[in-house]
């Protein structure tokens, strides 16, 4: 390829300013330097710490897109070096248009353009070598001593992480997307009711319209009676 085909920033590093038991939560800008589309597709090597979007997209010619990092509470601070890490795969597209499920996955590999970018923790309680400890970790490429793949989190990280906390983060999450999915049902139920209402309403217009003119028909027929026996009378009289 002639260039890269986005310019990302920050280029190699993510840094989490760390707030014990708080969320904490950094941007992460992508631009398209190329002359098309470009898709993007955001990975990490530790997806229960992580919540990022979008995590993906496709971005116009020379259009921008800031994605939001979600470092998710922590119990305790990190005694080491932080060993996670983020990877942005990018293609040329020829349009807008959204992406088959499986498209990465069948795309060659050739077609593909990687950026990694490693992860620091920034805590109150950081000295200058530590920070520094962590960013020479940091700032390599090739991959992290006791890191697994991407999408797959490492059991080096258990001295950070308590049990208890990854046992209360992953109900957080059972119960983040209930609540998602209730909201999606009751969206659902609103629009129904909606509907319904307003097919009960023209219902009842259009009902009330019937019932009026079939209503006043026998009042024709009674005056008709009583008109007729009116002037019957009256004929009777004059005789």
């Amino acid at each position: 390829m002639a260039g890269p085909l986005l310019r990302i920033t920050p280029e190699k590093v993510i840094e989490f300013p760390v707030v014990l038991f708080s969320s904490s939560t950094v941007e992460l800008h992508l631009e398209n330097t190329a002359d098309t589309f470009v898709a993007f597709k955001i990975k990490t090597t530790a997806p229960k710490s992580y919540l990022v979007r979008p995590s993906t997209g496709i971005i116009p010619r020379g259009g921008k897109e800031v994605v939001h990092i979600v470092l998710q509470p922590l119990s305790e601070e990190p005694t080491r070096p932080c060993s996670d890490r983020f990877l942005i795969q990018s293609t040329a597209v020829s349009s807008d248009a959204p992406l088959a499920r499986d498209y990465w996955q069948t795309l060659d590999r050739d077609r593909i353009e990687d950026t990694r970018l490693s992860v620091v923790y920034r805590t109150s309680s950081s000295s200058g070598d530590h920070v520094g400890g962590a960013m020479g970790a940091a700032d390599g490429n090739g991959p992290s001593s006791g890191r697994g793949g991407y999408g797959g989190a490492s059991s080096s990280q258990g001295g950070s992480y308590s049990a208890d906390l990854k046992s209360r983060y992953d109900q957080l999450v059972e119960y983040a997307l209930a609540l998602e999915r209730h909201k999606d049902e009751l969206v659902k139920e609103n629009e129904a009711l909606k509907a319904q209402i307003g097919r009960k309403g023209a219902a009842q217009k259009s009902g009330g319209m019937g019932v009026f003119e079939l209503w006043h028909i026998p009042v024709y027929i009674f005056i008709g009676v009583v008109i007729w026996y009116f002037f019957g009378r009256s004929a009777e009289v004059t005789k």
